[in-house]
């Protein structure tokens, strides 16, 4: 079953705001200081660009899933090979999002808590949504988008107060290189439009309306950059020590307790939010398995999806250690390739095989044109 424009839309726009709240901030902070912001906004702006990019090449493919168009472009051997780096790719956020929703949740709201009585839930929930396709993880996302998107900015509203504007001068105070190198080391958080490549053959674009997803994207960035503003200037200096962007901004404007009845219910939405991220790219990761075996149905890849989370939460590493092991280096050349590498490959490919067959085509019309003329003079010939 497809999805619509809109759907495509919203779910475009969750996938942009989905890891932007949790450690990334005080991780950017690391490096590029009170400039960390701004590194966020040029990934974010070339990740929207690229979901252009990567639309073209889905409607280009009509209504091939994206092995099928890979392979018309670049044959099944090279096409085997994207997948795995796709299914690569998958597998780092997903593992990213696991984790951090499962220490954010266990570690810091529910302490008492035993980890199982949250992810054995988690599991069930996650292999119910991917059973049940993307059309209702589209669905989901619609249900929750506006509320989150409300609950952010009233967090984000509410602590503007404590803000000193003038923390973050000076700028580029140790130049541009620390910049690129955060950019770097922390660009497998963004790659948010790596998912659309699974969707090939999912959307229906008869309701499409461009200025809809750009409205989209350049609302998430700004959320992020509201949200990012008001982090760095409640915390300034201390932004690495705070591993919890949205609930540490939520404590600090609450006035009365750790967190105000409203901020929890914002927070507990951001959880809600965090979850429907998770079933998306575990269904991009089990979409990629069924392509890259040939795999008959949906309960294997699933089953072999839910064994992969709880691999995971096996592993008693919280978000800031695993940002050292697994999401530094390795998980930026993954990056780099599937997202903003790939598509470029792949318009160009087709590019080029679309020229040679208008050339071939052309000269087939040439050569039936000259038959037809000469099959002419012979009959005049003959007369």
């Amino acid at each position: 079953m497809k999805i619509n424009y809109r759907q495509l839309s919203i779910i475009t726009f969750m996938s942009f705001i989905a890891l932007k709240f949790l450690a990334l901030p005080s991780l950017l902070y690391l490096e590029s200081k009170n400039m960390s912001m701004f590194v966020a906004l040029a990934l974010m702006i070339i990740d929207g660009l690229y979901v252009f990019v990567i639309l073209d090449l889905m409607k280009k493919s009509g209504e091939k899933n994206i092995y099928e168009f890979m392979k018309s472009c670049l044959g099944k051997v090279i096409s085997k090979i994207i997948l795995i780096l796709l299914i690569l790719k998958y597998a780092l956020v997903i593992g990213n999002i696991s984790k951090g929703l499962e220490f954010f949740v266990v570690e810091n709201l529910y302490s008492e808590y035993n980890w199982f009585v949250f992810v054995l839930p988690l599991m069930i929930l996650i292999g119910f949504m991917i059973y049940k396709g993307i059309r209702n993880i589209a669905r989901v996302s619609e249900m929750v988008c506006w509320a989150i998107v409300i609950g952010l900015i009233y967090i984000a509203l509410k602590a503007l107060s404590g803000i000193d504007v003038l923390s973050f001068l000076p700028f580029f105070l140790d130049g541009v290189q620390p910049l690129l190198n955060s950019a770097y080391r922390h660009i497998s958080w963004f790659g948010s439009a790596t998912f659309l490549f699974m969707l090939f053959g999912f959307v229906d674009f008869r309701s499409e309306k461009k200025l809809k997803m750009i409205k989209y994207i350049i609302f998430a960035i700004l959320i992020v950059q509201l949200l990012y503003f008001v982090f760095y200037g409640l915390f300034e200096i201390t932004s690495p020590t705070h591993n919890y962007c949205i609930s540490d901004i939520s404590q600090f404007s609450s006035t009365y307790s750790a967190i105000d009845e409203l901020s929890w219910l914002v927070v507990s939405m951001w959880i809600v939010a965090q979850a429907v991220q998770l079933a998306l790219y575990s269904y991009c990761l089990a979409q990629a398995l069924k392509f890259l075996f040939d795999i008959k149905g949906n309960i294997l890849p699933i089953i072999i999806v839910i064994l992969y989370l709880l691999m995971w939460s096996f592993i008693g590493e919280n978000t800031i250690r695993m940002e050292r092991i697994f999401f530094s280096h390795f998980a930026s050349i993954v990056t780099l390739l599937a997202q903003y590498i790939l598509p470029i490959i792949l318009e160009i490919v087709y590019a080029i095989k679309h020229r040679k067959g208008k050339n071939s085509s052309k000269k087939r019309v040439r050569d039936e044109n000259k038959a037809k003329i000469r099959d002419k003079k012979e009959v005049k010939v003959n007369i």
